[in-house]
């Protein structure tokens, strides 16, 4: 009974946390897919370049992202590409665009 407990407890947090992961591999792949050149990697929107369950804070262009958030409301976060491009997130003079095509961190100046 115990050992049958146990492999469920971890199948079940397997999941919860996989599902967090999946969620941010969707928008790196999303955002790698529009800008080739991008690299996007979780640096790009997150403080931390590894950034934990609860530790997750977003840099400036991390909050610019969910400020473009199309439907809040969906599973899957898609965002307004055409008005992130524009901004500078981070202030450092360079459009969004311009590091994203330049291979940059658009969060991080």
């Amino acid at each position: 009974m115990k050992k049958t407990t146990a492999v469920l407890l971890v199948a079940v947090l397997a999941i919860v946390l996989g599902s967090a992961a999946v969620a941010t591999m969707d928008m790196q792949k999303d955002m790698n897919a529009k800008y080739p050149t991008a690299k996007a990697k979780c640096a790009s929107c997150h403080v931390k370049a590894m950034a934990k369950k609860g530790d997750a804070e977003v840099n400036a262009f991390g909050k610019d992202m969910m400020k473009f958030v199309i439907d809040p409301k969906a599973e899957k976060k898609t965002f307004d590409w055409a008005k992130l491009e524009p901004l500078d997130s981070d202030g450092d003079g360079k459009s969004n665009l311009d590091e994203f095509k330049a291979g940059t961190n658009p969060g991080v100046k």
